[in-house]
């Protein structure tokens, strides 16, 4: 699918619209579309990317390799 293509089409059929319903549903479309996953989560959930971001910042990781080493010595895998 040629998606420019499409988009256009979208655009003509949307300025031919003059059913208020229609649009209503359009708006409630774009309004669900223009919501950020971080409004949606928990203040748990924040807190703990908060804490990780802190991590991150401060070297506190493991590289790939490092977490793949101790899976295989755990679980033998």
């Amino acid at each position: 699918m040629a998606v420019q293509l499409e988009k256009y089409k979208l655009l003509e059929w949307l300025i031919g619209i003059n059913d208020e319903p229609v649009i209503s549903k359009i708006i409630e479309v774009k309004s669900e579309n223009d919501k950020l996953w971080a409004d949606e989560i928990t203040e748990i959930e924040k807190t703990f990317i908060k804490a990780s971001m802190k991590d991150i910042e401060s070297g506190n990781t493991f590289s790939h390799d490092e977490v793949m080493e101790e899976v295989s010595k755990s679980y033998g895998l």
